[in-house]
């Protein structure tokens, strides 16, 4: 397969993905009535992705034909980073912030880093840390409360 052919495909299957993600976020239920509402970052980032992959596609499409070469990405990682992100979007309401971000966090750090460099005990912490931070911040600092969940935090 050529460069041109994996661009084009990979443009594609993230705008399907930005656009999953944009409908996903239309069911977040608003917490407060704010101008901004929970779902305001979620369709920010999707509608980001769906621009960015269209400009890819436009590029793809634009790239003279070549020849096949060799990848270098991980492909693997890239795959199971779009399963991560779409089971965190499923998981999120019923579940909740707190727990969904967690595992989420943890799983896409563990995907993420090389073998040789994975540290279990600093996954762990930063996959607890970064989202109680956040949840304290939003709950108490900005009031702005999140998805509790079936556990009720």
């Amino acid at each position: 397969m050529t460069s041109k052919k994996k661009n084009l495909i990979v443009s594609v299957l993230f705008m399907l993905f930005g656009i999953f993600v944009m409908v996903q976020s239309f069911g977040i239920k608003h917490m407060m009535d704010n101008d901004v509402g929970s779902a305001f970052f979620p369709q920010v980032i999707s509608g980001v992705i769906i621009v960015v992959a269209a400009i890819r596609l436009i590029l793809a499409l634009r790239e003279p034909e070549g020849e096949a070469k060799a990848i270098t990405s991980d492909l693997k990682g890239g795959w199971l980073t779009i399963l991560l992100i779409c089971i965190y979007v499923l998981a999120f309401n019923p579940v909740g912030f707190l727990i969904s971000t967690m595992v989420y966090l943890f799983l896409q750090i563990y995907v993420l880093t090389p073998a040789e460099k994975r540290s279990i005990p600093i996954f762990i912490a930063v996959s607890v840390l970064a989202p109680l931070f956040i949840y304290v911040f939003f709950v108490y600092a900005i009031n702005t409360p999140l998805p509790k969940g079936i556990f009720g935090f």
